[in-house]
């Protein structure tokens, strides 16, 4: 089973050494009061694998027969069909007789998003006092179940619960689900337990494979959500640990912390507070941390290129070739979500999407009422093709890095400049579609797919420029060094 590794950053979580996982995915969640600009980031990178396409599809909205099941071919698992189910974005695997799905991340037509394909594992005293379900719940299939289902963030974790109650889980896994209102944070344990939680406002966390939850107060019904025996379970089964005198959830399910989710974790506090110096052999990682600012849209895409540039776990240095950096160039696709406080729910927010690795590619925004999308993103080709979005953009950053210096530094800065007039822009499109929105819901979703095609068109035109160029530049290499660094003609 392929699973997929990802790390978001909550509450706290036991430090101590391990091995690195072999594929890894890095969370992040600011909430609006911690975001400079008031809005709620959540954000993550897939980083299954340098040459895994993704595709970024729309699923229309659909009427399903009385006993129509979803079915996952691999291992079993069924769940009845919605008489009508809502029309939702995701991105997919191109892999279609791969493993699954894994639609990854998406907006439903009521503006619910699902971030999710966060892998973690148990301890091996909690899986086995509560075993994993072969046919049951998993990370393959969660934004195909949630979204098409789903009118809120709350359904959305109390169906995650009910099908973990009642039909089990196949692995553990974490995944975010919010909407306009609120952002929950859920981690699956064992078989048939799990905890979910309300992200507070002033939320800020930087999240790697592995549990995090520490104090789960039970008692809280409006900001906590979990199975009924979640300590009492640890108790009886001889696996229940505390931290400062209280039942800590990670630590008593958990596994101990792996080298790759601690530099993570590390890694990622380091970038967003430098000024605390934080440890890396800290014994406990807080879950929420304080920043040293306010964070932006561009310091979180940042922080999913961040090798640790400027530590001595700088993983672009020889000696550190075995460092877990963020910024991995195993990077399918990255995202962030930006839910903004002045949008209809049935907007959604936008995704801000960059296809193969952060470092090299550029972000691009799209709306969560779109209805289709670029038919590059469509794509399901394996191997490179100049008509697939993901490899359009996976090919720059495959030659770029080969010498980051000599033909990744000018790629990056002429992407960096690129993204900040998208962003600037986004200011003007916001005050159009909301314009547009007042008036009718549809206009409004025509104006916003028709935006995003054409954005993505003008971006990959760029990037195909930049790879012709380069991958020329890095021919003429061979056996006679240029003494200059490539620049694209686009950026001169």
């Amino acid at each position: 089973m392929k699973k997929r590794v990802c790390s978001l950053l909550l509450t706290t979580v036991l430090a101590l050494s391990g091995t690195v996982s072999a594929f890894a995915c890095t969370g992040t969640i600011i909430g609006k009061n911690m975001s400079e600009d008031g809005t709620t980031l959540v954000a993550r990178t897939e980083d299954i694998g340098g040459g895994h396409t993704k595709r970024y599809l729309v699923q229309p909205a659909m009427q399903y027969a009385q006993g129509a099941v979803f079915q996952d071919r691999n291992t079993g698992f069924t769940y009845p069909q919605p008489a009508n189910a809502y029309k939702y974005t995701y991105v997919p695997d191109a892999d279609v007789e791969g493993d699954g799905i894994y639609g990854e991340i998406g907006f439903n037509e009521f503006g619910v998003y699902v971030d999710a394909t966060i892998s973690a594992s148990p301890n091996e005293q909690a899986e086995n006092a509560d075993p994993f379900v072969e046919d049951g719940f998993r990370e393959a299939n969660m934004v195909s179940i949630l979204l098409p289902r789903v009118k809120t963030a709350k359904e959305g974790v109390e169906l995650v619960a009910s099908i973990v109650e009642e039909k089990g889980a196949a692995e553990g896994n974490i995944l975010v689900i919010g909407d306009s209102n609120e952002v929950w944070y859920i981690e699956i344990y064992t078989g048939h337990r799990y905890a979910a939680i309300k992200v507070p406002d002033d939320a800020c966390m930087v999240f790697p494979n592995c549990f995090m939850l520490g104090e789960v107060n039970l008692e809280d019904k409006e900001n906590v959500m979990a199975s009924e025996d979640l300590i009492t379970f640890a108790q009886q089964n001889g696996f229940y640990k505390e931290y400062n005198g209280k039942f800590h959830a990670a630590l008593s399910y958990g596994e101990e912390l792996t080298e790759g989710n601690r530099q993570r974790l590390w890694g990622g506090q380091n970038f967003l507070a430098p000024s605390k110096n934080i440890s890396y052999n800290t014994e406990v990682f807080d879950l929420f941390m304080t920043p040293d600012d306010k964070v932006s849209l561009q310091d979180v895409m940042e922080l999913q290129k961040y090798r640790y540039e400027g530590t001595e776990y700088n993983a672009n240095l020889e000696k550190n070739a075995e460092v877990r950096e963020i910024g991995t160039e195993r990077q399918a696709e990255c995202h962030v979500l930006q839910i903004k406080p002045n949008y209809p729910s049935e907007l959604g927010g936008i995704m801000w999407l960059a296809m193969g690795n952060a470092e090299h590619s550029v972000y691009l925004p799209t709306y969560g009422n779109i209805t289709d999308t670029h038919e590059a993103y469509k794509s399901s080709s394996l191997n490179y093709s100049p008509d697939c979005a993901y490899w359009i953009f996976r090919s720059v950053a495959t030659l770029a890095e080969l010498d980051r210096e000599k033909f990744g530094s000018s790629v990056r800065e002429y992407w960096t400049e690129y993204q900040q007039n998208l962003i600037n822009n986004q200011q003007e499109v916001d005050k159009k579609v909301l314009e547009l929105y007042a008036q009718s819901p549809q206009q409004a979703a025509q104006y916003t797919t028709k935006q995003g095609i054409a954005i993505a068109e003008d971006a990959m035109q760029k990037a195909k420029t930049i790879y012709e160029e380069l991958m020329t530049y890095v021919a003429a290499e061979g056996g006679r060094p240029n003494k200059e660094a490539f620049v694209p003609s686009i950026a001169k």
